[in-house]
């Protein structure tokens, strides 16, 4: 059948009902990367990011909103507390390196989500997969 075909062999395609998805919100130069990894990205100019968020956020399917947090700065805090309070989607911050050799600013958050979502403290690894020297 055709139907299941599309929907996958688990139901969670893009026709099924329970479906979550992750998004990505950053700025249109830091999208391409994002994109050819197979991501679904929204990207936002200077001064459009609340009306984009509120736009997002009204998707039943948006599971993971991952945002950079250039972007994020420019959302009210009021509208980030209501998105918060509200549990799904989960936002994930993460910042993008802006030099050669800079590593992303978002460990320590994720940490703190996984810490929170399995109650025991997980530790991340650093370049190299974490091995000893």
């Amino acid at each position: 059948m055709a139907t299941e075909r599309a929907r996958g062999p688990r139901g969670n395609g893009p026709g099924s009902s329970g479906a979550r998805r992750l998004v990505v919100l950053v700025r249109p130069d830091d999208a391409r990367g994002f994109r050819l990894a197979g991501a679904r990205v929204e990207t936002a100019l200077p001064g459009e990011e609340p009306a984009l968020l509120r736009t997002l956020l009204a998707e039943p399917t948006l599971g993971v909103l991952a945002i950079e947090e250039e972007v994020l700065a420019h959302v009210p805090p009021r509208q980030l507390r209501r998105v918060r309070e509200r549990g799904v989607p989960v936002l994930l911050p993460f910042a993008l390196p802006r030099k050669l050799g800079e590593e992303g600013k978002g460990r320590e958050y994720v940490a703190a989500l996984i810490r929170r979502a399995i109650g025991y403290a997980v530790r991340l690894a650093g370049p190299g997969g974490g091995r000893g020297p």
